[in-house]
């Protein structure tokens, strides 16, 4: 085991052994009644969803669904507080011709005939973003910070404006975390590297490390950044699920991901979520460790500490395309005593709205890392079950497969195996059936059992292929980071927000556009269940179905 994997595990043992308040998602329907008071950002989605009447979008209605999805969302924000921060719909957007970003795009290849450089186009589009900057960038990461290549990447961008002379702001944000610490300074200066030596240069350049909560040093929950975007200019944007890990994404064994561009008012969506978290680090500058900022300002000869004043705020921007899209993000813990989790709020009603199919491709749908039980997204989970008993369509999930390690020791898997999914998503069909009939479960029955026969049949579960191999040569598991999720082959997430419940900092787009969907079938899910389906575990022609298999 790698120390970085080893240093992971431990802090999130203990972190799973402190108690605390539950992940939002982590709250089904029927125990959201148990919660009381007023709404804050402790709050189950359920409850809110239950308190505030809110409904789930009608896919048949004259009013596009994002328009009755962002409706629902402000009904949940009473004050307007986050309007434009953690909900925003935006139209006039456009996909550029390459806005599906997946990394390695080798599907069907044998696990062993990956080429050299098979995801280095992921860091030239990140060059080339930055370098097209007339005003601002704004970047949100995980914790480690950029390494290697990427790194390589973002100083060639800044070295593109630095020639240019361009008076450009910089700021870049990073989730930590304390097995994770980001040294700014160090970060700062590797990132800056020749800058100084440039005479037209007129940067000024800001790096931020933040977590807004840990259990042992300040509240009853866990938080950090764990959003990934790329704003320029506020409008382009690239946002997604895309570390910029060189040894998890470029090399040999890389992790699937998927991210996706954007131009047009989107773009500021997500720049307005950064000042969010920007203002945040700016008012807590005195908890260290948690907080630190370093930065850079062309023609001053000592970096210093602290933030910068503000840079000017971006003009309304204004698209000429037709695509309408919802930026959606949550605020965690520490940063907000409101209810700030729109995110997955969105998502629970938009799943609610589907009435033919459900696709879906996640690292996991529960976490259990250090912990003596596992948590499962129950709100979310809701929906499904809705779905299956309501309507005739089917569900296709595709996760990680368990034990997936990326190159650098990080876990792209939560130790949730498909058996104890499968026991889950088994339990809560069942108890919608004895919750219909109390006697249900003594019925003596000479036919097939009613809900094996249901989740069998519509529930295609599967674990992650991209070719014809179990794994890659040296034996280690495929893992995908995607956060992807598809209603009725029309609406569709992408973004930094995992399905399994936590609680953190997250942001992702909404898209209501039907060729931007069929778009993203052909390129992404097709092949993506085309290589799963082979191995999948229930569904359709899976002779030995695991809802049959698992103890009851």
């Amino acid at each position: 085991m790698s120390l970085a994997r080893a240093s992971c595990l431990l802090l999130i043992a203990v972190l799973g052994s402190c108690g605390g308040t539950l992940p939002n998602s982590a709250v089904s329907r029927h125990l959201a009644s148990r919660f009381k008071g007023a709404a804050d950002n402790a709050t189950p989605v359920a409850k809110v969803i239950r308190d505030r009447g809110l409904h789930v979008p009608d896919m048949q209605s004259d009013v596009p669904p994002l328009e009755q999805l962002q409706a629902e969302l402000a009904k949940s924000d009473a004050d307007g507080a986050f309007a434009g921060i953690t909900y925003d719909l935006t139209q006039g957007n456009s996909l550029p011709r390459d806005w599906i970003v997946q990394t390695p795009d080798n599907w069907g290849r044998r696990a062993n005939d990956l080429p050299p450089g098979h995801s280095d186009a992921l860091v030239w589009m990140i060059r080339d973003l930055v370098a097209s900057a007339q005003r601002h960038v704004d970047i949100t990461l995980l914790a480690p910070a950029p390494d290697a290549r990427f790194l390589d990447g973002l100083r060639d961008g800044l070295a593109t404006l630095a020639e240019r002379g361009r008076p450009v702001t910089v700021r870049l944000l990073i989730g930590h975390y304390p097995s994770a610490e980001v040294d700014t300074g160090a970060f700062l200066k590797a990132l800056t590297a020749g800058l100084e030596n440039i005479p037209k240069a007129r940067l000024s350049i800001s790096v931020a490390a933040m977590r807004s909560c840990v259990v042992f040093e300040d509240c009853d929950s866990y938080s950090w950044n764990h959003a990934k975007t790329v704003s320029i200019d506020g409008v382009d944007a690239l946002v997604g699920g895309h570390n910029m890990y060189t040894l998890d994404y470029l090399l040999d064994d890389p992790v699937h991901d998927l991210s996706m561009r954007v131009h047009g008012p989107a773009a500021a969506s997500a720049a307005r979520y950064s000042d969010r978290l920007w203002d945040y680090v700016c008012a807590n500058l005195d908890r260290k460790p948690s907080i630190s900022v370093s930065n850079f300002v062309s023609g001053v000869s000592r970096p210093g500490t602290g933030c910068l004043p503000p840079p000017p705020a971006l003009p309304a921007a204004r698209g000429s395309g037709g695509v309408p899209i919802l930026a959606v993000a949550r605020l965690g813990a520490g940063i907000t005593k409101d209810f700030a989790n729109q995110s997955e709020l969105a998502r629970d009603l938009m799943l609610g709205a589907a009435r033919s199919d459900i696709r879906i491709v996640q690292q996991d749908l529960g976490f259990a890392l250090g912990r003596s039980d596992t948590l499962f997204p129950d709100s979310t989970i809701d929906r499904l079950v809705d779905f299956l008993r309501r309507r005739d369509g089917d569900i296709y999930i595709v996760l990680s497969n368990q034990g997936a390690v990326g190159k650098s020791g990080s876990t792209y898997s939560n130790d949730v195996s498909l058996q104890t999914l499968a026991h889950h998503l088994r339990q809560e069909v069942q108890r919608r059936f004895e919750a219909r009939d109390p006697h249900w479960r003594y019925q003596i029955r000479t036919g097939p059992d009613p809900v094996n026969a249901l989740l069998c049949e519509r529930l295609h579960l599967a674990p992650f292929r991209f070719g014809p191999d179990k794994r890659w040569p040296d034996g280690e598991p495929f893992a995908t980071h995607a956060k992807f999720w598809m209603v009725d082959g029309r609406v569709f997430y992408i973004g930094s927000d995992n399905m399994y419940p936590v609680n953190l900092q997250e942001f992702g787009y909404i898209v209501d556009d039907r060729k931007a969907a069929q778009e993203l079938i052909d390129a992404y899910w097709t092949p993506v269940w085309q290589w799963s389906s082979r191995a999948a575990v229930s569904g359709r022609g899976v002779k030995n179905c695991i809802f049959r298999e698992i103890i009851k």
